[in-house]
């Protein structure tokens, strides 16, 4: 396999984007790494692609889909769910982390036009699906949240954090609904505690205990993370350190629904990487490598291939790698992000350009039947993180 699990660095502490340890002991010889790929000119041509597939004039949105006969929208109307335009959102972030003159305002404009799916209802503030009323999740502003965080560490304008801080609140009001811990999904049905909103809602309450030094956050991230990794609860697989999907409590006890997705991993390292960095304890870069080396062996080939799909881990999976290389320096996780999106743009795009679901799949003789911002974003993102290293 590509990588293994890297020996921990020392030191820690350093604000967000900066190194925090020196690269770990690297054997006598190596082989001669493959040129860095051009990362943002892949990143600019899918978020051009974006923009002429699935822009809605006039909202400053996207839609869902456009089909091969050229109709465009979404089931329930033109705009996409949010789920897509969070994906959206954050790859606009990371592009503007690289090229601010460029994406900078469109970060902003994008930003603003997210208010179309804000609503106030019983006295908490969050995004729903759909620029109607409609329902709201919790792991959907969770994921809007970190791009809010993002914008804010790009544009250092307090409206971001300030919205970061709100549709955080209300995703952390999902725990009182959800006993025995975790968040679940959904606003208003009963449920499970979903490992796809603890994880991030963690993530994004570390980072704004970062930024603002409030406790609050650091002690809420620590919470969710232990959630996340206790063993009483389960949905950590001890023999490979990876998560399962989600887990009820019922009548005492835990029992954890089956099904592993690289993003139910990716962030948990993330927060992990977060936890290290803020505490230094180097038990958490432990754990955050023996993660990343076990999502590796399970999803990515040699070639580069991942079998997983970009809005379930294949773009979650590059940001956490990316961040465990700030960590720890450890050139091998930066290797298996290159090669994994040289695979991407080099088998995955189909004949117009355009991004399908799976990262594994060779499309370069298969034109879609129908592009999603779903599966576009994903990329755009992953592209445009990666491309922060020279």
């Amino acid at each position: 396999m590509l990588l293994v699990v890297c020996t921990a660095a020392a030191g820690a502490g350093k604000a967000d984007g900066q190194a925090v340890s020196g690269p770990a002991s690297a054997p006598a010889s190596r082989p001669a790494a493959a040129p860095a790929p051009p990362l943002a000119a892949w990143g600019r041509q899918v978020l051009d692609q974006i923009d002429k597939d699935l822009r809605v004039p006039g909202t400053g949105l996207y839609a869902e889909w456009l089909k091969a006969d050229g109709r465009r929208g979404n089931d329930f109307g033109k705009l996409s769910f949010v789920w897509p335009a969070g994906f959206q959102f954050r790859a606009l972030a990371a592009a503007a982390r690289v090229q601010p003159d460029t994406y900078g305002k469109p970060l902003t404009d994008f930003a603003k036009a997210l208010d179309a799916y804000w609503a106030v209802r019983d006295g908490l503030d969050g995004y729903m699906v759909l620029t109607s009323r409609s329902e709201r999740f919790y792991d959907d502003n969770a994921w809007i949240a970190l791009g809010m965080i993002e914008t804010h560490q790009i544009t250092r304008r307090e409206e971001y954090l300030k919205r970061a801080i709100e549709a955080l609140a209300f995703v952390a009001s999902g725990e009182a609904k959800t006993p025995g811990g975790g968040i679940r999904q959904h606003e208003d049905k009963p449920g499970p505690s979903s490992i796809c909103t603890t994880a991030p809602t963690a993530v994004a309450a570390l980072r704004l205990y970062r930024i603002t030094h409030d406790r609050k956050y650091l002690a809420d991230g620590e919470r969710w993370y232990a959630w996340l990794t206790s063993p009483e609860v389960g949905v950590q697989d001890p023999a490979d350190g990876l998560f399962d999907d989600q887990a009820a409590f019922v009548d005492g006890k835990w029992t954890v629904r089956r099904g592993k997705r690289a993003y139910n991993s990716a962030l948990p390292l993330q927060a992990a990487v977060l936890l290290f960095q803020i505490r230094e304890d180097p038990k958490y870069l432990r754990q955050a490598q023996r993660i990343a080396a076990a999502a590796l062996t399970r999803w990515v080939r040699p070639s580069g291939a991942m079998k997983e799909t970009g809005q379930w881990g294949g773009g979650d999976l590059v940001d956490a790698l990316c961040d465990l290389y700030d960590a720890d320096h450890d050139p091998r996780w930066l290797a298996a992000v290159r090669s994994i999106l040289r695979y991407v743009h080099d088998h995955g795009r189909d004949p117009n350009g355009r991004y399908g679901e799976y990262w594994n799949v060779d499309r370069r003789t298969m034109p879609l039947e129908e592009c999603k911002l779903l599966y576009m974003a994903p990329v755009a993102r992953a592209f445009w993180r990666a491309a922060r290293y020279p």
